[in-house]
């Protein structure tokens, strides 16, 4: 098995890459370096968001970096995100639009809704279905919600039933693996985008007994090890950050073992519902 066809197939059919590289705070420089040497290694997704600040970076960064590695856009699964501003705003179509010109694309691959911002989250994900129909984004989902979410979004409005968010994306690693939203996430066929998914190595990672001993018996470094327990999980797609670009080389040579049942179990009981970013100063009543 490698990256190339790694892939996990959304409810709608499309092939989304089981790895992403985060772009969040990054300047040109910063993001036309990382993402070369992501292409070169391998990889084939980019994640971003409007209320990252960067997205017309992100599209000059993206345009220059395919040129320089040959590829096209069609060969990058490119998720981006609507932000609470623009919720508030209510005009979901033209934020669309004006994230296609920051892109410099005719299409986005996923589009996110970043936060289940509270008296609107309803009705822009009932818009972002009809953007989803004009053929703008080829998969939409959302991002930071939990089972209540999920349960008022999808009462749908005047009994009208609106289609299941593709993905969720949030927070999961080996500290917070959220047995409930995940079982829920499960049922319904809802994949898990993991944010912070080495959870930068906190110290409860970095001296587990666990970790360490997999490491040594498999010569990997803890990130990998944590990086190959998210994806032999099947539907979960990590998504990381590094300013680093040998790191992408390491983060994406995790397809030549296999962790055994046991083993994946084991890293999952290192979970403490432990969570690094706080999510209630992005998204009150969270």
């Amino acid at each position: 098995m490698n990256y190339s066809n790694d892939k996990i197939t959304l409810s709608n059919g499309i092939q989304m890459p089981c790895m992403a590289i985060g772009t969040n705070w990054m300047n040109y420089k910063e993001l036309k370096r990382i993402l070369v040497a992501g292409f070169s290694s391998g990889f084939r997704a980019i994640d971003t968001a409007r209320d990252y600040g960067n997205e017309p970076v992100v599209g000059k960064a993206l345009r220059d970096a395919l040129k320089d590695v040959g590829l096209q856009r069609e060969d990058i699964f490119v998720t981006t995100k609507i932000g609470n501003a623009q919720q508030v705003l209510g005009n979901i179509k033209e934020q669309m639009d004006i994230s296609l010109g920051n892109l410099q694309t005719d299409y986005v691959d996923l589009w996110l809704m970043h936060w289940p911002y509270p008296g609107y989250y309803k009705q822009t994900w009932e818009k972002m279905v009809g953007v989803y129909e004009l053929g703008k984004a080829r998969a939409i989902g959302v991002a930071n919600y939990d089972v209540r979410h999920f349960e008022a979004l999808l009462a749908g409005k005047s009994g009208n039933i609106l289609p299941t968010p593709m993905v969720n994306q949030m927070e999961y690693h080996p500290l917070r693996i959220a047995e409930k939203l995940t079982a829920y996430l499960r049922e319904r066929n809802i994949k898990i985008q993991a944010y912070a998914p080495l959870c930068r190595l906190v110290p409860q990672l970095k001296n587990s007994h666990i970790l360490k001993a997999l490491a040594e018996k498999y010569n990997k470094s803890l990130g990998q090890i944590i990086l190959r327990w998210h994806i032999q999980q099947g539907d979960v797609m990590p998504v990381f950050k590094s300013y680093k670009p040998e790191r992408f080389k390491e983060n994406i040579d995790i397809f030549d073992f296999e962790l055994t049942t046991d083993e994946l179990a084991g890293i999952s009981s290192l979970n403490q519902d432990y969570k690094y970013h706080i999510e209630s100063v992005n998204c009150p009543g969270y």
